[in-house]
């Protein structure tokens, strides 16, 4: 494991001197960006050679310079966030100075979010061939969320399985995948493991975050194992190219004694930049709730309290490339309360994480463009529960993985943008069973190396002035080192017929292969007297497809539309089942999955007013040959999902209401546990005045308003009506540097 560590890092630092040794030359690209109406200069506007990431941000005078332009043909791009995107062509040769100015005209289509998640390059979410919704900043400060598995509760095709109060485990199925069919990255980077591939979305606060990217549909073509339902990317917060100071702090104090403090500040410092942000989440979790018996009782040991520190920082060379690190750390102590049937009044769920990333980016020769990423996860996770059978009880998983990172970018001009690359996984695990000190057989120590090589090309073909054609081939090779498993082929291919002018969108199809690797606890978990892993597994596959389309356009307030019929038929999945008296996973399991997705947002009155709803229909379904569950429903995919936003902003004063219904769903394979179909209100009222040249929050928040009593999750209860009260203070500082 050092070996490799030390390998990686020094082909890193390698490829770093190289870059900024060879990447030198005379030509530049310079002029100024003003706003088409008003002639105000565009503070922040990006001017950037397409396919690269050779670019500059205009200054506070509006004035911007691209220096060490490779010699030959491009395509310059001036991009700002509400403004409708220009692009020129030039021919730039040896040692030349060219004077491009911009003038942007305003973009009343304020949807059309830029996103990276879906190409790993950066596109408008009209333009893209899959479905993707954006959760932006702000769009996370209108909502009650304090993590990121409550900010996901009203994406469209999404059910968040929540096991209880604020710091639960919370985990996401979409388009009815499982929660291990989901792939969960942070900038990029997988946090789903080899041991059980879920990611628990609690886990991951709000201050850090950027925005978040969910990419629907089947994605293993880019990114491998698990993206069957999904892709979600956490983008963190970064203060790169913004030269000022940030700060931030904020408590919120709420029902059952919850507490949650943040504080953050970040700067931008010439060429180098920060960002720091500390959150604390604890809550006594003693809920009411009406227990098997029928009685109403308080929950006990469903206490939670973690600890989260986020660093990053980052420095951007004079040839426009750019070298950043970040460190994230959590430490948690939970309380695991059990079921409703069979509840637990002493176990403990004790965690310490730490993530440390390191990336160097925009390194370029000519059309060429590159990417370097390595990260480093550890994971200690200390399950202790004195009420065990057999005595006091104590689970240990040491998990590590180390990962890298190449991606390379290629222009080819009317042949499309060539990207390609290769990764590198480890997932290491060492774990451990003590019953009363004595160690007994667990899932052991693994280790699992997996290399993948994979290529796309993003070609278009402009049809007339306003239609362009986009075809997306795309493929990926995964070795895995388990016989079982092997090497996995994934292709896909997507097609956008879209149109961006007074109206902006587009016709979208895709179809592609998806695989989900068996886990350690699937292939390795220790026989007793009830189960046995079975390390004969083969990975779960199949193909999924989705079409639609996408519509923005300005009429009476700004529109946007979408629909998307998705499929899937997916086979091998593991299914653990009771044979020869005890439980194993096998790979006898069939589904087929069809569905409807849609959504209409509204915004009027200058932005004072916002109305969104989506709804999505959903049939899947068990497609085995078992005659106990052929044609039945899969468990916990509800039929029919559907979400109300309304959102009002005033001044100083806010008003944001969310309505969300989930169908009927059923808690076992033979359908004949049903679970009841629930609807909850969540709101909040909002100030935010200015004082003294500080931004002042107040904020009063209601979750499940009607004070509704329900489970998610049979046996697991969630809370009732819940106030929390939020103040908090921030604000921008600038000409420190």
């Amino acid at each position: 494991m050092k070996a490799s560590i030390i390998k990686i890092t020094i082909i890193f630092l390698s490829i770093l001197i190289c870059s900024q040794s060879l990447a030198q030359n005379g030509n530049s690209i310079s002029g100024t960006v003003k706003d088409e109406k008003t002639g105000e200069v565009l503070l922040g506007a990006n001017v950037y050679l397409k396919g690269t990431h050779i670019g500059s941000a205009a200054n506070e005078y509006g004035t911007y310079s691209v220096t060490q332009v490779p010699a030959g043909k491009w395509t310059v791009v001036c991009s700002m966030l509400n403004y409708v995107k220009q692009e020129r062509e030039i021919n730039i040769g040896g040692d030349t100075n060219i004077t491009i100015d911009f003038l942007l005209k305003n973009d009343e289509l304020t949807f059309s979010e830029v996103v990276i998640t879906a190409t790993r390059n950066e596109a408008l979410v009209t333009s893209i061939s899959v479905a993707t919704e954006v959760l932006t900043t702000a769009k996370l400060a209108e909502s009650n969320a304090k993590n990121v598995g409550e900010a996901l509760s009203s994406i469209g095709g999404s059910l968040i399985k929540s096991y209880g109060a604020l710091g639960s485990l919370e985990s996401i199925s979409l388009r009815g995948s499982t929660d291990s069919q989901v792939l969960v990255l942070i900038d990029g980077q997988r946090l789903n493991n080899a041991q059980q591939a879920s990611v628990d979305m609690s886990t991951i606060p709000i201050d850090l975050i950027e925005r978040i990217e969910v990419v629907k549909g089947g994605h293993a073509a880019l990114y491998g194992s698990d993206a069957v339902g999904g892709v979600i990317n956490i983008i963190t917060k970064s203060m790169a190219k913004k030269n000022l100071l940030n700060y931030r702090a904020n408590g919120t104090f709420g029902s059952f004694s919850t507490r949650v403090y943040d504080a953050s500040v970040g700067q931008g410092i010439g060429n180098f930049d920060y960002f720091a942000s500390y959150n604390r989440t604890q809550s006594d979790g003693n809920f009411e709730y009406v227990n098997k018996k029928g009685i109403k009782t308080n929950l006990i040991n469903a206490d939670t309290k973690s600890d989260n520190i986020f660093l990053k920082a980052g420095y951007s060379f004079y040839d426009h490339s750019r070298l950043s690190a970040f460190h994230k750390y959590r430490e948690s102590n939970n309380g695991s309360p059990g079921s409703v049937d069979y509840p637990n009044l002493t176990a403990r769920n004790k965690i310490i994480n730490n993530h440390t990333s390191l990336t160097y980016e925009g390194l370029t020769f000519g059309p060429f463009a590159f990417n370097l990423n390595t990260y480093l996860m550890k994971d200690e996770h200390f399950y202790i529960n004195p009420e065990a059978y057999g005595g006091i009880e104590v689970s240990m998983y040491n998990s590590q993985a180390l990962g890298a990172l190449l991606q390379v970018f290629t222009d080819l001009n009317e042949y499309g943008l060539l990207s390609y690359g290769y990764e590198f996984r480890q997932d290491d695990l060492q774990s451990k069973r003590l019953v009363k000190d004595i160690e007994i057989p667990f899932i052991g120590n693994h280790l699992r190396n997996v290399h993948s090589f994979y290529f796309q090309n993003d070609w278009s073909y402009n049809v007339d002035q306003l239609w362009k054609l986009t075809v997306v081939p795309a493929v990926r090779l995964d070795s895995y080192p388990e016989s079982g498993i092997g090497s996995q082929f994934s292709p896909k291919v997507g097609i956008t017929l879209s149109r961006n002018d007074e109206w902006r969108g587009s016709i979208r199809g895709n179809i592609g292969r998806v695989f989900r690797a068996p886990t350690y606890n699937d292939l390795y978990w220790p026989e007793d007297t009830w189960t046995v892993g079975n390390p004969n597994l083969r990975p779960e596959k199949g193909i999924t497809y989705d079409f639609g389309f996408i519509a923005q356009f300005v009429t009476m307030g700004s529109w946007s539309i979408e629909a998307t019929y998705f499929a899937s038929k997916l086979e091998d999945l593991i299914l653990w089942a009771s044979t020869t008296a005890k439980w194993t996973p096998t790979n006898v399991a069939k589904a087929s999955i069809t569905g409807i997705e849609s959504k209409i947002t509204w915004r009027g009155f200058d932005n004072v007013l916002k109305i969104q709803g989506s709804y999505t229909y959903m049939s899947a379904k068990d497609d085995s040959e078992n005659l106990t569950t052929s044609g039945k429903y899969l468990i916990y995919r509800p039929k029919d999902k559907f979400d109300f936003l309304f959102n009002i902003n005033y001044g100083i004063a806010s008003l944001n209401l969310f309505y969300d219904y989930v169908g009927k769903r059923f808690h076992d394979a033979d359908n004949k546990i049903e679970m009841d179909s629930y609807s909850l209100i969540n709101a909040n009222i909002g100030l935010t005045p200015n004082l003294f040249g500080v931004n002042f929050n107040f904020r009063l928040e209601v979750n499940n308003l009607g004070d509704k009593e329900l489970q998610i999750i049979k046996g697991s209860p969630v809370p009732g009506r819940e106030i929390r009260f939020s103040v908090g203070l921030g604000g921008s500082i600038t000409g420190l540097n």
